[in-house]
């Protein structure tokens, strides 16, 4: 298993790590990692990523808006919370953010110790080991992409570019991670997932959309230019696909 360090401060993060590799052996690798961009980099490039230990102040993103983009990533990946901040408002965030736990700087070791322990009990349960077997072999970037896409395949102006900034990563590092794990690019994943989409809106017999709407629907607000692609990706216009399906 593996853990990320996520502090901006080189000395807290080293001691830490020594504090952690002296109170378990649970762990394969403990990385470190100053800035949300060096994370969101890191855990694509890395083996999948168990527990996080996340600093709320961070130079160029507030650590809970980073717990966010981690969850989209790691659903299954325990978070905690480490403050220099003893503030309501911010253990209130993590709370409804569902974080595993919240530590206040300075730590003390007795803390870290039984917060350890409590780690080692979760990632260890039967219940949490049938759960991480079930999930896919997959980039983490990659799944995060697809859920997006899944999500605001819709939106006519859903991009590469758009995406990788909301992700954190460079455009061209995404496209390619995107034809390495699912074996097509960025735009054509999204044109497929579009198509498929608008086949099963042509599909409906209970309800009848004209193909402008359906084009809308599915990204494609000018109905000359969703016709033109939808026939390029399955040889036959809308409504040819339409009175085929209904023969």
């Amino acid at each position: 298993m593996n853990l990320l360090i996520i502090d901006d401060e080189p000395i807290f993060s080293k001691g830490f790590k020594k504090v952690i590799e002296k109170n378990t052996t649970l762990f394969t690798s403990i990385f470190i990692a100053a800035t949300a961009k060096d994370v969101l980099t890191l855990i694509d490039e890395k083996e999948k990523i168990d527990v996080f230990f996340v600093d709320i102040n961070l130079p160029d993103m507030n650590g809970l808006d980073l717990i966010k983009k981690i969850k989209v990533i790691y659903p299954e990946s325990l978070i905690v919370v480490i403050s220099g901040y003893n503030d309501f408002n911010y253990a209130r965030q993590a709370i409804h953010l569902k974080v595993f736990d919240y530590l206040l700087k300075p730590l003390a070791p007795s803390d870290v110790k039984h917060l350890l322990h409590k780690i080692e009990e979760e990632l260890t349960s039967e219940k949490r080991i049938s759960k991480n077997e079930e999930l896919p072999l997959v980039s983490p970037l990659c799944v995060s992409v697809i859920t997006i896409i899944k999500e605001h395949y819709a939106n006519k102006d859903l991009n590469l570019t758009n995406v990788s900034n909301q992700l954190f990563v460079d455009s061209s590092y995404l496209s390619k991670q995107m034809k390495k794990y699912t074996g097509k690019s960025f735009n054509d994943y999204l044109t497929h997932y579009r198509i498929e989409k608008a086949k099963e809106l042509l599909s409906q017999t209970v309800i009848h959309y004209n193909i402008q709407e359906i084009g809308e629907r599915v990204g494609y607000p000018n109905p000359h230019y969703f016709s033109r692609l939808f026939k390029q990706h399955t040889q036959l216009t809308p409504s040819q696909f339409r009175t085929n399906f209904y023969q």
